[in-house]
């Protein structure tokens, strides 16, 4: 089977690097027994033209399964098996599910944890199922002002996923963008293409670009207290966002005060001593740190540091922070009453004397709520972008570097007021889940 795809080339500037590390893996056509990983490269030509330069890219002796025409789907005809597709966005790693056959997720989410165990199942971030778009009366029920019929017509498909540990978030960034090129894909599309798909955190509007990269816009940032949601409170740091939630002091951690106080000084000895050992104990000392809250549909806490070692780049040592430790405190923090996305941030500056320059660049821990550590996280890039900016460290376009790589993050406040992201989606391989 080939697919052919044709466009212009375009220039994404500072992820070049990342673009050229794009490569399609070898996948297999998988059979009822196993799994093979055998089949060639995807392989790029130049086409004849006598317009702007154009590439066709094609797949040998595979092409992604439609659900209408193959079997081993969950369907009417009682078929016990299912294709998965994995897909990595950056390292964020997630298991696609054509689920247009179906109005539900065909999996529960204790099955999502399952099939998410990297020892016992397939292995991921989370799994993400491609529905069909909502219906009229669906968007009636979710919003009784709408015109019904003219917003069901605004969506192409929809997305539904649940986390690693069996939650369902509002939409997952770094997820959207591989739905969007399993789309392009599985329908074999002819890209550049923008895709509308309904999320529970509204519409979300990817474009698969045939080098690999998805361009997706994110709409607007929310940065009110009970848009994140939060129990924070405005800080008016930022004087043209003064309802925002920006650098706010938050307490982790114990109960205890890193310094005793002059009471607990003129303690008895055997209680002093005893709150010695303690301030040993990790999680027994309240730790505080700054904090700007950002929701991309989802909510997000941004932090640069703790008060007190401020800096415009942050004090934050990123390479060697404890991320399994601090990273639950924030994600189940009582301010946080749908917990919260965490990213540990530093800014990164060519010349480090010259720190009252903003900077395009930034390197960032993600703890993802319901997933936990993770190597990507799209809508937390897009959030440290925001709270970068709303904190007065960052351009409004930089280049997060997460661990798994680049991303280009655009908040285009004086345009529209969207956030873009851009970065890689790729097909790592397929198979067939029994159900």
């Amino acid at each position: 089977t080939t697919t052919t795809t044709t466009t212009t080339r375009a220039n994404l500037g500072g992820i070049s690097s990342a673009r050229a590390a794009f490569r399609y893996p070898k996948v297999g056509r998988p059979s009822a027994s196993r799994v093979r990983n055998n089949s060639p490269l995807l392989r790029s030509s130049v086409a004849p033209s006598s317009g702007p330069r154009t590439s066709r890219l094609r797949m040998a002796n595979d092409a992604l399964q439609d659900v209408s025409t193959e079997e081993g789907y969950a369907d009417s005809r009682g078929a016990s098996q299912v294709y998965f597709y994995k897909y990595q966005g950056l390292g964020n790693d997630f298991i696609m599910v054509d689920n247009r056959h179906c109005p539900d997720p065909i999996f529960s989410s204790e099955e999502a944890v399952a099939l998410c165990d990297r020892r016992f199942g397939i292995g991921g971030d989370g799994i993400i199922f491609l529905m069909n778009p909502p219906t009229a009366a669906d968007v009636a029920s979710e919003d009784p002002d709408a015109t019904s019929t003219a917003k069901a017509a605004e969506y192409d498909y929809a997305m539904r996923m649940y986390n690693s540990d069996g939650t369902e978030p509002e939409m997952c960034g770094n997820g959207i963008r591989c739905l969007a090129r399993f789309v392009a894909e599985l329908e074999e599309h002819t890209v550049p293409r923008s895709y509308k798909f309904h999320t529970l955190a509204g519409l979300i509007v990817p474009e698969v670009n045939p080098n690999g990269m998805v361009s997706v816009d994110m709409g607007e940032p929310r940065i009110t207290p009970e848009e994140v949601p939060t129990t924070l409170k405005a800080t008016g740091e930022n004087e043209n966002y003064p309802n925002s939630v920006v650098l706010q002091e938050l307490a982790v951690g114990g109960e205890m005060e890193a310094v005793p106080s002059a009471e607990e000084m003129f303690a008895p000895y055997e209680e002093r001593m005893e709150n010695q050992m303690k301030r040993r104990t990790q999680g027994e000392v309240k730790e505080r740190w700054l904090v700007t809250c950002v929701s991309m549909g989802n909510p997000h806490a941004v932090t640069f540091g703790r008060p007190g070692e401020e800096t415009l780049g942050g004090t934050l040592d990123v390479e060697n922070l404890d991320l399994d430790y601090y990273g639950p405190l924030f994600e189940k923090h009582e301010a946080f009453p749908e917990k919260i996305n965490t990213h540990f941030c530093k800014a990164l500056y060519d010349n480090p004397e010259s720190l009252e320059d903003l900077t395009d660049a930034v390197k960032v821990l993600h703890w993802e709520r319901g997933a936990g550590r993770t190597l990507a996280c799209g809508t937390g890039a897009c959030s440290v972008v925001v709270a970068g900016v709303l904190e007065g460290r960052l351009k409004e376009k930089c280049l997060v570097y997460v661990p798994g790589g680049p991303l280009q993050i655009e908040w285009r406040r004086s345009k529209d007021n969207h956030v873009i992201m851009t970065g890689p989606a790729q097909l790592v391989y397929k198979g067939l889940i029994p159900v």
